[in-house]
């Protein structure tokens, strides 16, 4: 164990032994605040921005939100680095942690879904209301921690997380001007991404993996690294395809009343959740064998619903509700 990984191990292990002393009187407060950086969180927070508070707030949330997706998943399948449990024996997590910790460790996709939501919402929103960014700035890092905490991640795996949330969240800003200024620049935006999706896709079919046993256990199976490629590309394509089809088709307005925007977002929320725990069984049985397109399938679904086919459902109903009053 080299010495920078020997530290690391270290600090892990001073938190378990906080945990153990404490009798594990923060686990459960940790337990719920990791939920933040899980991918339900993510997505239902982003639509809430999006579909009834702040439309270009929303937008710019789901650019750091799959992008970030996109560029975790291709360091983890890269950089194949095992969960510190496995690195170091000595340590034991929070066991209802390790239920969604499976997989390679390196970098935290938790705190990607943290900084590309809640970073992402407190960077826009941070000249008009300072208090509640400083206080979104603090749940992220909060999610960041819990990573550690819980034992389910290094500090590098969160650390170089945050930094490339922190990244994205500056560069994301400008990209985004500069599509604004051209007719056809979202196009040229939304073939790079599709390309990204397809080297994800094909990078991880093709790569290497290590393959280590434990007591005859593979450590991590390098056909679920390929199967997770599948649905997070799915995420990607389908919200960027989603942001096309509203920008030139669509154009939707958020609702203006308090009455609206619950009753429009518990529709949809309750829809798209749905969605993220039904459609890939209904979806992959469907699809018989190929069941890691189904997988894409459903993920590119969810993720389409949330940018473009809800918002036209938002314009729509306001449509035949004009219609149907200038009628009468």
């Amino acid at each position: 164990m080299n010495s920078f990984l020997h530290i690391q191990m270290d600090y892990l292990l001073l938190l378990q032994n906080f945990r153990e002393w404490s009798g594990g009187i923060f686990d459960s407060f940790f337990t719920h605040i990791t939920m933040g950086g899980e991918y339900e969180f993510g997505i239902l927070f982003t639509a809430l921005i999006y579909w009834i508070i702040n439309k270009n707030y929303g937008i710019f949330m789901i650019w750091n939100l799959f992008l970030g997706l996109l560029t975790n998943q291709f360091l983890k399948v890269t950089a194949c680095i095992y969960r510190p449990w496995i690195l170091d024996s000595r340590i034991h997590p929070v066991k209802i942690a390790m239920q969604k910790a499976g997989g390679y460790s390196f970098p935290s996709g938790h705190t990607a879904i943290a900084t590309g939501t809640m970073g992402a919402l407190a960077k826009k929103g941070w000249k008009d209301k300072k208090w509640l960014a400083i206080f979104l700035i603090v749940m992220t890092l909060l999610v960041a921690f819990s990573r550690n905490y819980l034992g389910v991640h290094t500090p590098q795996d969160v650390i170089v997380s945050l930094f490339i949330g922190a990244g994205f969240i500056f560069l994301t800003g400008k990209i985004i001007n500069w599509t604004q200024q051209g007719k056809k620049r979202d196009l040229i935006v939304w073939g790079v991404v599709m390309l990204l999706c397809a080297i994800l896709i094909i990078y991880t079919e093709l790569k290497n993996y290590p393959i280590d046993y434990v007591n005859n256990t593979i450590l991590v199976d390098p056909m679920k690294m390929k199967y997770e490629s599948f649905p997070k590309g799915g995420f990607i394509a389908g919200a960027f395809t989603g942001l096309l089809i509203e920008k030139r088709f669509i154009n939707f307005e958020i609702p203006k009343t308090i009455l609206a925007k619950i009753i429009f977002y518990l529709i949809g929320g309750s829809i798209l959740l749905y969605l993220i725990h039904m459609s890939g069984a209904v979806v992959v049985k469907n699809l018989n064998n190929y069941s890691s397109w189904g997988r894409f399938t459903s993920c590119f679904i969810v993720s389409l619903f949330l940018t473009a086919i809800y918002p036209a459902i938002i314009k729509w109903f306001y449509l035949i509700k004009n219609r149907f009053y200038n009628d009468n």
